[in-house]
């Protein structure tokens, strides 16, 4: 038995269509019932995007549910592997009721392992893009910006360390595979403006932006939100796609189906 929450997300989405996996819906995780597992993949959050900003769906869904889950778990009869996605945020200065939120569960993780010796698993991916990106997100927006001629509000020096789904999910599988315990960070250390970003997405294309450049967008944006992590490669773990190759695939995505990079109205 191998469970998995959030299967509907963007990495739960690419994650289910590698293992065979039971999703267990959002709405029933505070009530479901565990049967023993092998691998547990808990990708359920909540508060990541802009326009997630309701303080009781954030607790809700980064803590609350998932100690229900935790509570249903008998530690007695071991597992393969408990894994948690968390969030590279947890690591700013500045931080938001969800990166505490994800640093909260992260503490009541690493609590378990050390009581029950068992395989808990937290991973904090950096900044994930690929096909089907949520439509909020840079990428997508400069997309937008690119081929229909939206204006967008541009942030030119904020950095990221991008990397592609592919590479988070194989990240993920590997370290389960290998039973690893503990916090590992799942990037490529490669610091990317969003002016360098804009740049190979124009490149690519062949069209530009529309961009109206601004200050600042965000309270806890900064230039050093890169990978410091690298225990996930002791395993054999290593990022395949460069930017550039990530993006090729992106916009070739987006020409066949621009309608999923559509930004919902509220």
């Amino acid at each position: 038995m191998q469970y998995i929450s959030g299967a509907n997300g963007f990495i739960g989405s690419y994650l289910s269509k590698k293992l065979k996996l039971t999703s267990i819906p959002h709405e029933k995780l505070s009530t479901v019932k565990i049967k023993p597992f092998e691998n547990f993949y808990f990708l359920s959050t909540y508060g990541n995007l802009a326009d997630q900003t309701e303080t009781d769906k954030i607790i809700q869904a980064n803590l609350t549910d998932l100690i229900h889950i935790l509570n249903e778990i008998d530690f007695s009869k071991g597992f393969q592997s408990f894994v948690f996605i968390s969030t590279s945020s947890v690591r700013l200065k500045v931080q938001t009721l969800y990166s505490r939120t994800k640093k909260a569960a992260e503490q009541i993780l690493l609590a378990l392992k050390e009581k029950y010796h068992v395989p808990i698993c937290i991973i904090r991916p950096t900044s994930v893009f690929g096909p089907h990106e949520q439509p909020i997100h840079l990428i997508p927006t400069i997309l937008r910006s690119c081929f229909k001629g939206e204006e967008m509000n541009f942030v030119k020096d904020a950095v990221h360390d991008y990397i592609f789904v592919e590479d988070v999910v194989n990240g993920i599988i590997n370290l389960s595979d290998n039973q690893a315990g503990g916090v590992y960070e799942l990037g490529t250390g490669i610091p990317t403006t969003n002016q360098e970003v804009l740049n190979l997405i124009e490149k690519i294309s062949g069209k530009k932006a529309k961009i109206n450049v601004v200050s600042s967008m965000r309270s806890y944006d900064t230039y050093d939100w890169v990978c410091t992590n690298f225990r996930a490669r002791s395993f054999g773990w290593l990022p395949k796609y460069t930017l550039e190759q990530g993006l090729i695939e992106v916009i070739e995505d987006y020409k066949k189906n621009p309608k999923i990079y559509e930004k919902k109205l509220l």
